[in-house]
C-alpha cells in the first residue's frame, strides 16, 4: 500500500495522531479527524493506520460540522458521506436520512457541460473509471463533475474533452 504523510504540515509524530484517532473523548480528536478526511480519499489507509470504523460513523457527523469550517473540504465531504453510508450499512448502524443532507448548490451551466461530457463517455462506452485513467484525473473528480458537484478547473475540464475526442470553446452569446 502506497502511503503519504497527510500531516506533513503539523509538528506531531504519527504514533500520537493514532493515540488522538484511537480516543474520541480526545481534545483534539474532532480537528485531527477532520483535517485528516479533508486531505485524503482513501478509506483503506484511513482505516488501517487511522481510525476505527466504528469510531469515524460515531463521529462522522461531528468531524462533518468541523470539515465544513473550510469551503474546500466540501468534494470530501461528499466522497467520506458516501464512505460513511457504506460503513453504517455494514455495521447496523442507521445512516442520516439523505433529507438532513447538506444541500448542495449545482450550477445550471456547468451542469450543461457535464451532461455533454457524460453523454460522450457514454457513446464512446467508458466507464468512468477508465475515462478518469484515460485523462489522467480520478474517478472521483470525473463523478462529482457528473453530478455537478464541483466547478471543474479548466485545465482537467480539457483533459475530459481531450480523451473524449471533444473541444473546450468560448463562443459569443446571442
Amino acid at each position: 500500500m502506497e502511503t503519504y504523510d497527510i500531516f506533513w504540515d503539523r509538528k506531531i509524530d504519527q504514533k500520537k495522531i493514532a493515540r488522538i484517532l484511537k480516543n474520541q473523548s480526545d481534545p483534539q480528536f474532532i480537528e485531527t479527524a477532520a483535517l485528516m478526511l479533508s486531505r485524503t480519499n482513501k478509506p483503506r489507509e484511513v482505516f488501517e493506520r487511522y481510525l476505527d470504523k466504528i469510531i469515524f460513523c460515531r463521529n462522522w457527523h461531528r468531524i462533518k460540522r468541523r470539515m465544513r469550517l473550510n469551503k474546500w473540504a466540501d468534494t470530501k465531504i461528499i466522497f467520506w458521506d458516501e464512505v460513511y453510508k457504506v460503513l453504517s450499512k455494514k455495521i447496523g448502524r442507521p445512516a442520516v436520512p439523505h433529507a438532513q443532507a447538506r444541500a448542495l448548490h449545482i450550477d445550471p451551466e456547468m451542469k450543461v457541460l457535464a451532461d455533454s461530457a457524460r453523454e460522450a463517455r457514454k457513446e464512446q462506452g467508458f466507464t468512468q473509471a477508465e475515462l478518469g485513467k484515460k485523462a489522467k484525473i480520478s474517478q472521483q473528480t470525473i463523478s462529482f463533475f457528473e453530478k455537478g458537484y464541483i466547478n471543474i478547473s479548466l485545465k482537467n475540464l480539457k483533459k475530459i474533452a481531450d480523451a473524449l475526442g471533444m473541444a473546450v470553446a468560448l463562443v459569443n452569446k446571442k
